[in-house]
């Protein structure tokens, strides 16, 4: 029998305040996929290593090695592809008969670093609930797909098949209610699905390119769905529908979501339309106890929008904003900038609306050029200049330079409030940013996927050239995981330790992370961050201490 694991590496976030989530829905797909037809009779699902979340890639590869999988399947996202792939090519170094089929949200077929020469077998774009279990069998009979949506590795390039995937409803597709998929995290978030199929066709988004028509969950299954959901403790269920209220069956929906949730125990989080939306459909989603929904508005020129091809009548989404809340529900409003045409005066009327709705949760974020969305590949047309590599950042357009995009930011920053979590503290007694798993600089030690590693005691000065070579020796070991280097000095050091250090850092190799957070032309570090602890009982001058902190915040997130 042949043995299968599911992977799909998280996100790695530096805010310890928050906890990490990686829900494997698409695995648990593939999974009910696999197992209700034929195929399944000859694989083994084998449990996704625990390391898989928690630990680095050396113990990942651990782990999945001691399995002895025969195919390794991967959903892939812009913040994990690079890693991935990575991991990847240290497997098949030491297991030369694994096979890799890859899938995903950032799977597309120009993307730019799933060719052949990443080692993988077959790509998958779109759902992949239909074509998972024949790639399985053809993987296992030696034999290849003929879907337009899978790619299968031919020497040095992909060949890609010429017929449709076959369709399914939702409801076959989703693993039954019952499914141990189906229940909330430690922090009683849950997930659940209602509708595939959105009639908007942002040219920044993909979603439309891998999913066309609409396929929707009956409103009584989704009911059943959200009392199995509640009976296991979920508090907080998020609908992952790209666009809520805009499938056949939102008003039955809603409709079943208040009768399951009849005492309002859970709360729900939405994504909808605020230019459709009615003072019923408000009033209908309160009921239901919806108490957080995200409209996306992106800019403010009609213009900019139509461009887009976003819905243009700022006038609508305005009062749809004024409903959510009138009734009591929290929106969370999406801004844009570095679109194609947009200029200087639309930002700041972007940054005049969300500063018109200050209990809203307020997001001003770049513009992505996501493989495979019209953006990226009509960006030479439409004046757009971005990065390579993920999160694929617009770093400048036909009308502003990469100089007036990274004040943009600093300007909403100042209004608004950063887009992500920078470090809170750079230097003290106590460091609230610091990673759990901390380490003795120089010892062989740790496994974490977030490591402090902490160099002590008197004369770190002097050495500064061994403490930068195992940072640079260290990152290229593990360069996907998240490093803090920390210096805990007996005394004031010079500024040249940290001088050496940031140096060191600049030239590792680049993270997904600091591309990110980095304005355009600009950057900045946040994957591998330099802070300083300093002992309790000794004095430090106060002038050497700003110093620090002045330097450390102006290179590092």
């Amino acid at each position: 029998m042949q043995k299968l694991v599911f992977l799909q590496l998280p996100r790695l976030d530096p805010d310890v305040t928050m906890p990490g989530e990686n829900v494997m829905l698409a695995a648990a797909g593939l999974g009910h996929a696999l197992r209700r037809g034929r195929e399944g009779r000859y694989w083994r699902i084998l449990p996704t290593p625990a390391e898989q979340d928690t630990s680095d890639n050396a113990a990942l590869a651990d782990a999945i090695v001691k399995l002895g999988p025969s195919v390794l399947a991967c959903t892939v996202y812009l913040w994990n592809v690079e890693r991935t792939i990575r991991l990847l090519a240290s497997l098949k170094k030491r297991l030369p008969r694994l096979r890799a089929v890859i899938g995903g949200p950032e799977v597309s077929r120009d993307h730019p670093l799933l060719g052949p020469a990443a080692g993988i077998d077959v790509v998958v774009t779109g759902e992949g609930e239909t074509v998972f279990p024949g790639i399985l069998a053809a993987l296992r009979q030696g034999r290849e797909t003929v879907w337009l949506s899978v790619g299968w590795r031919r020497g040095r390039r992909l060949a890609w098949g010429r017929r449709s995937a076959p369709t399914r409803p939702l409801s076959e597709l989703l693993p039954p209610a019952e499914a141990a998929i189906n229940r909330p995290d430690a922090h009683g978030m849950a997930y659940l699905e209602t509708n595939r199929g959105c009639p908007m066709r942002c040219a920044f988004c993909c979603y439309n390119l891998m999913r066309r028509g609409w396929s929707s969950l009956p409103p009584a299954e989704t009911a059943r769905r959200i009392r199995v959901l509640r009976r296991r403790g979920a508090r907080e269920i998020r609908l992952v529908d790209p666009t809520f209220n805009a499938h056949r069956r939102f008003r039955a929906t809603v409709a079943a979501m208040r009768r399951a949730n009849f005492d309002k125990k859970v709360r729900f989080f939405v994504e909808l339309r605020a230019d459709t939306l009615t003072a019923a459909d408000a009033a209908a989603l309160a009921a239901a106890n919806v108490v957080e929904a995200e409209v996306g508005v992106q800019s403010t020129d009609p213009a900019v929008l139509r461009r887009i091809h976003r819905p243009a009548r700022l006038d609508l989404v305005r009062r749809g904003l004024g409903l959510l809340v009138a009734h009591g529900i929290k929106p969370t409003i999406d801004f844009m900038y570095g679109l194609p045409g947009q200029s200087e005066a639309d930002i700041k009327r972007c940054l005049s609306w969300l500063e018109a709705f200050p209990k809203a949760h307020q997001q001003f974020l770049p513009t992505l050029l996501l493989p495979g969305t019209e953006l990226r590949d009509r960006c030479r047309e439409l004046g757009l200049r971005g990065q390579r590599l993920p999160p694929y950042r617009v770093e400048g357009t036909d009308s502003l330079s990469a100089r007036r995009l990274a004040e943009v930011e600093a300007e909403a920053e100042r209004r608004i409030g950063a887009f992500d979590s920078p470090t809170r503290c750079f230097v003290g007694r106590r460091l609230p940013d610091l990673y759990p798993e901390r380490v003795r600089g120089f010892a062989a030690g740790g496994s974490a996927n977030r490591r402090a590693v902490i160099f002590s005691g008197a004369g770190l000065f002097a050495r500064r050239e061994a403490i930068t070579g195992w940072m640079s020796e260290a990152v290229r070991r593990e360069p996907d995981i998240l490093w803090q280097f920390v210096f805990a000095p007996r005394d004031q050091e010079p500024l040249d330790l940290l001088y050496a250090a940031i140096a060191a850092v600049r030239r590792m190799p680049g993270h997904w992370l600091d591309r990110m957070v980095s304005p355009a032309g600009m950057r900045r570090y946040a994957a591998r961050r330099v802070l300083v602890r300093l002992p309790r009982g000794r004095k430090f001058d106060a002038g050497w201490r700003a110093a620090v902190d002045g330097l450390l915040a102006s290179v590092f997130h």
